[in-house]
């Protein structure tokens, strides 16, 4: 599931990048032209943090590593973006549960213990799943040696998405993840970096 995700991405990358191809498991590292890079969109990243709560960082943040260009932290956010998109969270039913419904209602206890499960999820693992995407891809970008900075919602909902009963489109995907890794490569932020 991983590799076709990280194949649907690559599909929308633009057709000018080539890949360099080495003889490992790392994924390939896309050339992307000066022109190509100029033609992502650098987001806007100052506003005022005296106006917004310090705990939203935990959810609304952005990564920066010095000396980084723009195809090494484009693989770095996309192979991040693969890692955390392959993990699953479902808090439904468990088999014994099940069971005991059926002794205990018939057919009809099981039918509305999977129906319950199922609004459940919908209701609680949204929001589970979007807390562990943002768990993992800080993980995963700390472990590359990337800062993380905090930043206002409205500024990170124009480069990022949050995924929680259903995935991003890949092109829109793709074209997020760019402007992610035109940050991630660009100057250094002048706020201080958060804790990882």
């Amino acid at each position: 599931m991983k590799r076709i995700c990280f194949a649907l991405l690559l599909l929308s990358v633009p057709v000018a990048a080539q890949a360099q191809y080495v003889d490992s498991n790392e994924p390939p590292i896309y050339t992307f032209t000066d022109a190509e890079v100029e033609a992502v969109p650098m987001p806007a990243l100052a506003f005022d943090a005296g106006s917004v709560d310090g705990d939203d960082f935990e959810k609304y943040f952005y990564f920066h590593r010095p000396d980084t260009s723009f195809d090494v932290a484009f693989r770095d956010i996309a192979e991040c973006d693969a890692l955390t998109s392959g993990l699953s969270f479902y808090g439904g039913a468990s088999q014994s549960m099940i069971t005991q419904q059926v002794m205990q209602y018939g057919m009809a206890g099981a039918v509305g213990g999977a129906i319950g499960s199922v609004v459940a999820d919908a209701i609680f693992g949204s929001a589970e799943r979007r807390k562990q995407r943002r768990t993992n891809i800080r993980n995963c970008m700390f472990y590359k040696g990337y800062s993380r900075y905090g930043l206002e919602k409205d500024l990170w909902q124009e480069f990022n998405f949050e995924e929680g009963n259903s995935r991003e489109e890949a092109e829109s995907r793709a074209q997020k993840l760019m402007m992610q890794a035109r940050v991630a490569s660009g100057p250094k932020p002048a706020q201080e970096a958060l804790q990882p």
